[in-house]
């Protein structure tokens, strides 16, 4: 009789494949067939599951490959990666590894970076929340002291970039997306936002300048160097307007002096 471990990692495996159920048969009680089925049964719910969490956080890419293509992809990722949480939420943080290796999807290359922004979406509407920073704050603070002032942003938010125009391709799929459904793939450097103003999940675009300026505050750089290297890429670099707009998104939410 296997040790309790050795059974759970037995069951486990029969979970995944079905090549590992046929080897793990000995080891259950029982006729071989019978258990083979039950154990097909199982598998084929907790395939089902995974399929659903990723079509869940991935809803662009399936739109992109077609939702049977995908449903073959659940199945490929749910048999090579092993869930370690029991939150299905947290399932398929390893889906833009897996298909930037997956020999089926190479001639789709934009196909991981996509998933990459699909997770941080997926993660956002989890972030925890916070109060909106009252603009008036800002005004508390001396104008001398201003330079040195430094600023967190939301959990919900994450700065991406990419070869490709993932933010144009994920506002494209958007169910209430109205306009041109153009995409120009040629477009140079995407520098995508993801931030949660209120309860639902945005992602835009943003200019050199102004993902530069908000990668400085986010690793907690002053608003001095922050501007600095804002200007550094682009002279006519607003920093009001910019400000004000990051406050009203909820994108930045704390300010202090450091």
């Amino acid at each position: 009789m296997p040790e309790l471990f050795q059974l759970q990692r037995l069951f486990a495996g029969a979970l995944a494949s079905r090549a590992a159920a046929d080897a793990a048969l000995p080891a259950f009680a029982g006729d071989p067939a019978k258990t083979a089925r039950r154990l097909a049964i199982y598998r084929g719910n907790v395939h089902a599951n995974a399929g659903k969490a990723l079509r869940a956080a991935y809803p662009v890419v399936a739109a992109l490959v077609g939702e049977e293509f995908f449903q073959g992809l659940a199945r490929a990722y749910s048999e090579a990666i092993v869930s370690r949480s029991g939150d299905l939420n947290e399932y398929g943080a390893e889906f833009t590894r897996f298909l930037a290796d997956f020999p089926h999807t190479q001639d789709l290359p934009y196909l991981p970076d996509v998933a990459r922004l699909e997770w941080a979406v997926h993660l956002a509407h989890y972030a925890a929340d916070r109060e909106p920073l009252n603009p008036a704050r800002l005004a508390g603070f001396a104008q001398e002291h201003q330079p040195a002032l430094r600023f967190r942003l939301h959990p919900a938010c994450v700065l991406l970039t990419s070869r490709w125009p993932i933010a144009r391709i994920w506002e494209v799929h958007q169910a209430d997306h109205t306009g041109a459904f153009d995409v120009d793939m040629d477009c140079g450097m995407e520098r995508a936002l993801v931030f949660r103003p209120g309860f639902r999940v945005r992602v835009r675009s943003l200019g050199p300048a102004e993902h530069v300026f908000l990668s400085a505050l986010a690793r907690r750089q002053t608003l001095a160097d922050a501007l600095q290297a804002a200007l550094a890429v682009e002279a006519a670099f607003g920093l009001q307007e910019t400000l004000i707009r990051l406050i009203g998104e909820s994108v930045i939410v704390e300010v202090e002096l450091q």
